[in-house]
């Protein structure tokens, strides 16, 4: 009898716990992965690393930066990037308030080098 009890209870435990749902993923107001390939998101953000936020699934992360640099003519630029694995793409913006799509990848910790459609290229560092 006392098996029959330590069996019932096993079975309620394990009803209740395949009754419970995970909390749907959210995504940051106004953030939109600049690639369409990612078809489950979710998102994270940790002030502890320097990336804003990340979107994807484990394993395969997307992440977002802020960055600042400069011009081949030593102008300063800003702007905010997405990258996955090495490399990645977003925007900056010029001292005249130009935006500048730009392709971007990885060449040492923190630093990134950005190339845009005319190939101009840009030194940037993670904010």
């Amino acid at each position: 009898m006392k098996n029959y009890y330590i069996y019932a209870a096993l079975l309620l435990l394990l009803a209740c716990k395949d009754n419970q749902q995970a909390p749907a993923p959210q995504t940051p107001q106004g953030f939109t992965p600049h690639t369409e390939e990612v078809v489950e998101q979710t998102y994270h953000e940790d002030t502890t690393y320097k990336y804003e936020h990340r979107t994807g699934t484990s394993g395969d992360y997307q992440y977002n930066y802020d960055v600042s640099g400069t011009d081949e003519n030593g102008d300063e630029v800003t702007g905010n990037v997405s990258v996955q694995d090495k490399y990645g793409e977003g925007t900056l913006t010029d001292n005249e308030g130009n935006e500048i799509q730009v392709e971007v990848e990885w060449i040492d910790y923190g630093k990134l080098k950005a190339t845009d459609d005319d190939g101009n290229e840009y030194e940037l560092g993670v904010d």
